[in-house]
């Protein structure tokens, strides 16, 4: 730093020696030196007539950094010291990602972009999937405790971004940002419908716990509902005005339920089709993007989170908010229901894990992360959560008592999901993350 500073003053006929004292400590910027008599004059130069200093768009151009900040276009406006801190803050957080332990029983490694969609099968808990960016699927097969890879499953043509199982386990569906629907037979991994309606991206495919119907979101504001395996429509939900960013099936499959980032979750009379109950996160002339929506597996109510911190408990029959509950200062991403206890999940880009007490509606615990929460996933039959993270690992938490039972480290970068299996000895997890991979963990508990 000290040469750039002499090589910048030598231009203008006097060469001034670096002084850290003139570092202001809050700003990081060189302070303005305002009298000749303060710099200390090492050398004179006789300047010519060509020796005319550069204007302060080529300033820039004309000073080789040492390869911080190059001769690449987009630095060119780059302040050296900040450039030299962050080469120096990437290179502290690369060895601390290799410093990691990694913890997962096998690495899955066949996606050559971001891994966005996991998904196991309840009916056969040994069969999983995964689906990324590269706009592939991979259905996958445990065997003991290795996956081996049963179906790639090719046809979307762009990011394939959620993923599910039918409740007999037989079909894999999965949403794509080419506005299709794919139905895969799960165990040969051939195509049994592609489903067309969405004229936009399909945020999310949900279905029904007791039969072949299937749920999808999109980008254009609609929902859609299909029979399989024929594929036929069954019901268009169209009342939104902006993306059906979550949605599914609430009040024990009776009603489906969507959120959208028009600020609003609206109840709908599925064989109608028509908006039985609409509740707004915000208010109606200032709307406030969902973020987040569970309904109770067995119970007529749900649980939604806003962009602004907000959650709030809503019944599914009368679209009445039970109660507001307030500890979150970022977005809510994810909230789950405890199936054996009454106890609730919210997690946020805040880093807070919230448990809350369903019976009084207050806050149990607070579970701190170092960085912001994507998901939380409840246990089967458990008062434990599992959740990940920014942060890059998942963590296995009591809800009774608020303690971090595990930390699970492997993976890379952000955790982006994850989906829990119960096969019937051992529970397992598989993950997926921004640094391309899957990841398979063993729980044990």
């Amino acid at each position: 730093l000290n040469q750039i500073y002499q090589l910048q003053s030598l231009l203008y006929g006097h060469a001034i020696m670096y002084n850290p004292s003139d570092v202001d400590s809050d700003a990081g910027d060189l302070q303005e030196v305002a009298m000749v008599d303060d710099l200390v004059v090492t050398e004179e130069l006789e300047l010519g007539p060509d020796d005319v200093p550069p204007t302060d768009d080529e300033d820039n151009e004309s000073f080789d950094f040492g390869g911080v900040g190059g001769d690449d276009d987009d630095n060119d406006d780059d302040d050296p010291m900040e450039t030299l801190a962050n080469v120096n803050v990437k290179a502290h957080e690369a060895e601390a990602v290799g410093a990691l332990e990694d913890m997962s029983k096998q690495q899955l490694t066949e996606h050559s972009g971001p891994v966005f969609a996991v998904a196991v099968s309840k009916a056969k808990p040994m069969l999983f999937a995964t689906g990324g960016g590269d706009d592939v699927a991979y259905l996958w097969q445990r065997d003991g405790d290795v996956a081996v890879l049963l179906s790639r499953l090719a046809g979307h043509t762009e990011t394939v971004g959620s993923l599910a199982f039918s409740a007999d386990g037989q079909l894999l569906a999965s949403g794509g940002l080419d506005g299709t629907v794919r139905v895969w037979n799960a165990e040969t991994g051939q195509i049994v419908a592609a489903l067309e309606g969405p004229t936009q991206a399909v945020n999310w495919v949900c279905w029904h716990a007791r039969g072949s119907v299937l749920l999808a979101g999109s980008e254009d504001a609609t929902a859609w509902m299909w029979k399989l395996p024929e594929g036929s429509v069954m019901q268009i939900f169209s009342a939104h005005s902006a993306s059906v960013a979550y949605g599914g099936y609430a009040n024990s499959g009776r009603s489906v339920i969507t959120a959208s980032e028009d600020g609003t979750v609206r109840i709908w009379n599925p064989r109608a089709g028509t908006v039985d109950h609409c509740i707004h996160a915000g208010s109606p002339h200032e709307p406030l993007g969902v973020t987040c929506l569970s309904a109770h597996p067995t119970q007529a109510v749900f649980l939604f989170g806003v962009e602004n911190g907000a959650l709030k408990l809503a019944h599914a029959e009368h679209g009445k908010v039970l109660a507001a509950l307030t500890a979150h200062e970022a977005s809510v991403e994810s909230v789950g229901f405890c199936d054996c206890m009454q106890l609730a999940a919210s997690a946020g880009m805040d880093g807070r894990l919230c448990v809350w007490d369903l019976n009084s509606f207050a806050l149990r615990h607070t579970c701190m992360h170092s960085a912001g929460v994507v998901e939380v996933h409840w246990r089967h039959d458990a008062p434990l959560m599992l959740s990940c993270a920014v942060s890059r690992e998942l963590r296995l938490w009591d809800a009774r008592n608020g303690e971090c039972l595990k930390v699970l480290t492997g993976h890379r970068d952000t955790v982006l999901c994850m989906a829990i299996g119960y096969p019937e000895s051992g529970v397992y997890v598989v993950s997926g993350s921004d640094d391309h991979t899957a990841r398979v963990w063993c729980l044990d508990v």
